[in-house]
């Protein structure tokens, strides 16, 4: 579903998990900046787009650093913190029951903004702050939304030269040949799998705290998978293959 083309000045009620606009909703946070980037015209911009764009990129790599996959192990630039300041928005704040139907309301924060700059920035950091991020797609590049706890790499559109298979799908085919590619990456994690399921059928280790690891250790396999390029160097594929026994290990 695309989304709804704005006018303003324009009210919206944030909540817990969601916002609304007027009685539409509840979207996701987030959800609008994606819709931004990849070319819905949501509303009217005072110039061709792309200016905003780069500084909502900007916003999302510097405030959204903690977050995959922008998490990078990297110094901080201590200016960074003044950039709220030289960020600002205009807007009007207030707080506010929504009816969300039969009489039932929640509480949420009711902002009201005049311009779609203004809302797109409160939008991305509210996303931020719930775990949300925009991401762009390693097979075809366009962006989606990239929701708290949710590993893809890919979206869920038809991947380019496919008929009917998805991103998602093509993507991941095309990280497990990969993986049969890299045999030591591969044969790392088969080893710590082993172990870990070892310890959950004899009992110590909980299943709750065995798929935790399971996923956390899929997507660190992967992550290796992926730096360890044909180009790459042999003392860099080795410390990458390192760090990766030791995380896959670390319980």
């Amino acid at each position: 579903m695309s989304f709804p083309r704005l006018t303003f000045p324009l009210t919206v009620d944030f909540g817990d998990d969601g916002y609304w606009i007027a009685k539409q909703g509840p979207f996701k946070y987030g959800a609008a900046v994606t819709a931004f980037f990849i070319g819905e015209d949501i509303g009217t911009v005072s110039n061709d787009g792309i200016p905003l764009m780069r500084k909502l990129e900007h916003q999302l790599q510097t405030f959204g650093s903690h977050l995959q996959p922008y998490a990078k192990e990297r110094a901080i630039n201590a200016d960074l913190f003044f950039e709220p300041e030289t960020q600002s928005v205009n807007c009007a704040v207030c707080f506010a029951f929504h009816v969300t139907g039969s009489g039932m309301g929640v509480m949420t924060e009711r902002y009201t903004f005049f311009s779609l700059h203004d809302f797109l920035f409160v939008e991305l950091g509210k996303a931020i702050l719930h775990g949300n991020a925009p991401r762009q797609c390693r097979l075809c590049g366009r962006w989606f939304l990239h929701e708290q706890g949710d590993r893809a790499m890919y979206c869920e559109r038809i991947a380019p030269g496919e008929e009917s298979k998805t991103c998602r799908e093509a993507g991941a085919r095309a990280v497990f040949e990969k993986k049969i590619q890299d045999e030591d990456t591969w044969k790392i994690y088969k080893r710590a799998y082993k172990k870990y399921y070892a310890r959950y059928m004899k009992g110590n280790m909980s299943e709750a705290d065995f798929k935790v690891w399971a996923a956390q250790a899929a997507a660190d396999r992967d992550i290796a998978i992926e730096q360890i390029t044909p180009e790459i160097d042999t003392a860099l594929k080795t410390q990458i293959i390192e760090q990766l026994r030791e995380k896959l290990n670390r319980q």
